[in-house]
């Protein structure tokens, strides 16, 4: 994709939405959509294709969910879904504005992984061009032995891209929204586990945050989005999708969705629309082409990230929370050039972080709204010292608020 991959989860059955409502979708600040649901018995062709047509319209990719490309049957009965995915493939897939199709969502049988490795690959002979995708469980400790049957996790995503010819990763986890420290425990265990695996496997990584209330999960507000967005990109994602966008008929406790049961825009809306928008004007080329060298914690670590300590990254001796508050620390390179990009990591609080530069380095520059800046002339309540050949610059975060710098 040109732009960093941000999405949704749709659920809206095929003729539900008109090719109007793209435009809701480009006002949140998508850069792809996951495709209404689509099943030849009951939905019209060309209602898919008006909606793929305002997508390319409107600068969008989507995920087609067709029926036909779901992972059922496939290693029980490989030439049936070669056939139905040939099928679909030649309804859709060589729509400018598809990306791929929809595998499935949380494979937790045997019979499910194989099923996933036969449909990626059988996708793949029939369209290369395109990118499956497939969402798989949350990461939790034991799930290697009760799920995956594999020693370790890392070995489980390797098995499965090297078996599967997979072009990417994507989980989700949503405990960073309940009330407990335990859950924001979870939501980095995960970043940490599917992180290292997919550098093990190769393969981008991507991940599913939560856009809605339910069950215990607050309703996310401005500063619960941004965090989570934040968070994700510092711990080297390269895709996200919200979960979810369209209310539909109510059910269980689900409130709040960015467009509720009424069809009309929340509060959710604006907010997710900001934060979505500042990230990609601001972040999103930097962290499509950007590689994850390393992340740290500091002030206070979680899911088995360790704390940063001088020289975890060439020419940075210390990061400093003035005010206490937890930080995500994390070094990219891109262009044979070094970043560090520094997380508030709560989504409660304010604060702010100073970076301490070794006496080698010689300018800082900082990702401002519209591309690098020089610390030294910025002018924006940032922090900017030189003390004895020693850089030490910062600035002010709102809860979740991320800054990345250059430096040389």
């Amino acid at each position: 994709m040109e732009k960093y991959p941000i999405g949704f989860w749709n659920y809206t059955g095929t003729g539900d939405l008109k090719n109007k409502d793209v435009i809701d979708w480009k006002d949140l600040g998508m850069s792809f959509a996951m495709s209404p649901e689509y099943n030849p018995a009951h939905s019209k062709k060309q209602d898919m294709i008006d909606i793929l047509d305002a997508c390319e319209e409107n600068g969008l990719k989507a995920i087609i969910c067709d029926s036909r490309a779901r992972w059922y049957g496939a290693s029980e009965n490989p030439d049936e879904y070669r056939n139905r995915f040939t099928d679909a493939y030649e309804d859709f897939g060589r729509h400018p504005a598809t990306i791929g199709f929809h595998i499935g969502d949380e494979p937790s049988r045997e019979i499910d992984f194989k099923s996933c490795i036969t449909a990626n690959k059988i996708q793949l002979e029939i369209a290369p061009e395109l990118t499956p995708f497939i969402n798989f469980l949350p990461y939790w400790r034991g799930i290697e032995q009760s799920i995956l049957h594999f020693d370790t996790f890392s070995e489980w995503a390797a098995h499965m891209a090297n078996n599967g010819k997979f072009k990417m990763l994507c989980y989700d986890c949503y405990t960073q929204m309940n009330p407990e420290e335990e859950g924001t425990d979870r939501f980095f265990l995960n970043l940490k586990y599917y992180s290292d695996a997919a550098k093990a496997a190769n393969l981008p990584l991507w991940t599913t945050l939560l856009s809605v209330g339910h069950y215990r999960y607050r309703e996310p507000d401005e500063d619960d989005l941004r965090w989570q967005l934040s968070a994700a990109a510092a711990c080297g994602c390269k895709g996200i999708l919200w979960f979810f966008i369209y209310m539909r008929a109510p059910m269980s406790n689900y409130r709040v969705s960015p467009i509720d049961e009424f069809g009309e825009r929340t509060r959710t809306f604006e907010s997710l629309s900001r934060v979505n928008r500042h990230f990609l004007h601001r972040f999103g080329d930097f962290f499509r082409d950007a590689s994850l060298k390393g992340t740290w914690m500091t002030g206070k670590t979680y899911g088995g990230y360790k704390e940063f300590k001088s020289g975890e990254i060439p020419g940075v001796t210390a990061v400093e929370s003035p005010y206490g508050n937890p930080g995500i620390i994390s070094h990219f390179e891109l262009d044979g050039k070094n970043y560090i990009a520094v997380v508030n990591n709560t989504p409660f609080e304010s604060g702010a972080f100073k970076i301490i530069y070794g006496k080698e380095i010689k300018t800082v520059n900082r990702l401002a709204w519209n591309g690098f800046v020089n610390t030294k002339h910025y002018d924006g309540d940032a922090f900017y010292s030189e003390n004895d050949g020693i850089i030490t610059s910062g600035d002010w975060c709102a809860p979740g608020q991320m800054n990345v710098y250059q430096f040389e």
